[in-house]
């Protein structure tokens, strides 16, 4: 009964043993199971001239309502991985593209137009950690394909925070301290606008985004993250 007890033993062992190296050969194997899981976008639609869009995923609708101009959704939950993302204008125009979204991680993506009215989407990685809840965390993203000199921004009567923001270029993000507000304008532009310390609430993340056909028309638009 003992040697039998101990045969026993070695079976399993060996069984085990060989389960395990099956496992291990087929992670290997499969690239796919690197990607698996679920991110989370938000999707806009930053084209000034351009009718409402519906977001597709892998050819599924992401958003329950088109979106107009200016307009984001919440944050959608996609699969992770290599996916194909598109906005369909109301008139059937079609504008897509493959990105790669990292799993657990979150993103903010853009439909933009360039002069030519070359449309084109755009992505960026979003960073929700805060540390300091008596600070405002904001990044900023020149989406205006108008202003060949870029965009500056700075806090009201203090230091300069962005100089010569140029299309789809994103700034990192910073802390703005409670009560400051923002002034923003065109390279060389004396029409000076200001985003309020009352719009920029301390212990909030904000992306401000900035369209525009001219100096004069330059808007800033927030996105609120938490």
């Amino acid at each position: 009964m003992k040697i039998f007890t101990k045969r026993v033993s070695i079976t399993q062992a060996i069984l085990l043993a060989v389960c395990f190296l099956c496992i291990t050969s087929c992670s290997k194997k499969d690239p796919d199971l690197i990607v698996q899981g679920q991110t989370k976008i938000k999707v806009t639609n930053a084209v000034q001239t351009e009718t409402k869009q519906d977001v597709y995923i892998d050819n599924e609708k992401l958003t329950s309502a088109a979106l107009t101009f200016g307009e984001t959704s919440d944050y959608l939950t996609i699969p992770s991985g290599n996916r194909n993302l598109s906005y369909q204008a109301s008139n059937n125009l079609n504008t897509s593209t493959n990105l790669n979204f990292t799993p657990s991680l979150t993103y903010s993506t853009f439909l933009v137009s360039d002069r030519n009215a070359n449309r084109e989407i755009v992505s960026y990685e979003d960073n929700l950690s805060i540390s300091d809840m008596a600070t405002a965390k904001i990044r900023l993203i020149n989406l205006s394909p108008n202003f060949a000199t870029g965009i500056n921004v700075t806090v009201q009567a203090g230091a300069q925070f962005v100089n010569g923001l140029l299309f789809k270029e994103a700034s990192n993000y910073f802390s703005l301290d409670a009560g400051a507000a923002l002034r923003y304008n065109v390279v060389g532009s004396g029409s000076i606008k200001t985003i309020a310390a009352t719009d920029l609430i301390p212990g909030k993340i904000y992306t401000i985004w900035f369209s525009g056909l001219t100096a004069a028309t330059l808007e800033a638009h927030l996105i609120e993250y938490n």
